[in-house]
């Protein structure tokens, strides 16, 4: 059976089947995910919809495949097929997303403009640090990556500066604890939206370049963003 005529077996199973109306809300509900996946700009929602679309799809297979009762169907073993290759891309991203970044941002090593940067975050994380052209004020962490833009540079002191650095650093040492969506999204500095992580990574950077320095900080960044 070619893929023209599973497709019409689809549809008439399901046209016979009573659980019709679930496979066909599985499927608007994957397309839909799917399509706000792509019109979302937050990299973190962006991700979790594409999950959950994945997952959708998923299960109107299954169930689809359950009301047929039959093997071998060519379509069947396609999608598996992308099923595996799509989620290899998506849990192998987390390895190489920062890589990504680097190319998208055009970034460059910040030890090319100020070594002591490097200094200092290599002394609390694993980390190289990036800067990239932007006027924005904005600093966070992808992968083993840390990345900060020339509009956050220009307006922060050394002291306030190493409060985000320390930040940021505190994610990349406690990946582990991070759920698996949010270290595959932008972990920014200048989220307002705190989480209970956000406020461990605050109180290790207070640790390390001082409360007055954080608040100075956040309120410089975060003022951007109102």
């Amino acid at each position: 059976m070619n893929i023209i005529g599973e497709i019409n077996c689809f549809g008439l199973c399901l046209k016979l089947s009573e659980l019709a109306p679930i496979v066909g809300l599985l499927i608007v509900i994957s397309v839909a995910l799917f399509a706000a996946g792509l019109m979302i700009k937050m990299p973190k929602h962006r991700v979790s919809m594409f999950v959950s679309a994945q997952i959708a799809a998923f299960l109107a297979i299954i169930s689809t495949f359950y009301l047929m009762k039959c093997e071998g169907m060519l379509s069947i073993y396609l999608y598996f097929g992308y099923a595996l290759v799509s989620s290899a891309i998506i849990f192998g991203a987390l390895r190489f997303y920062d890589r990504v970044m680097i190319r998208r941002l055009n970034a460059k090593p910040i030890e090319n403009v100020l070594s002591w940067i490097q200094e200092f975050t290599g002394g609390l994380a694993n980390a190289t640090v990036y800067y990239y052209d932007s006027a924005v004020p904005r600093a966070f962490a992808a992968g083993r990556s840390i990345f900060v833009s020339m509009g956050l540079l220009e307006i922060l002191s050394d002291d306030e500066l190493k409060a985000v650095l320390a930040h940021e650093a505190w994610h990349i040492r406690n990946n582990s604890r991070t759920p698996f969506l949010k270290q595959l999204a932008v972990m920014t500095f200048s989220s307002h939206k705190k989480d209970e992580l956000e406020d461990l990574a605050d109180i290790f950077a207070a640790e390390i370049a001082g409360s007055e320095a954080l608040s100075s900080a956040r309120r410089k960044v975060d003022k951007v963003f109102i």
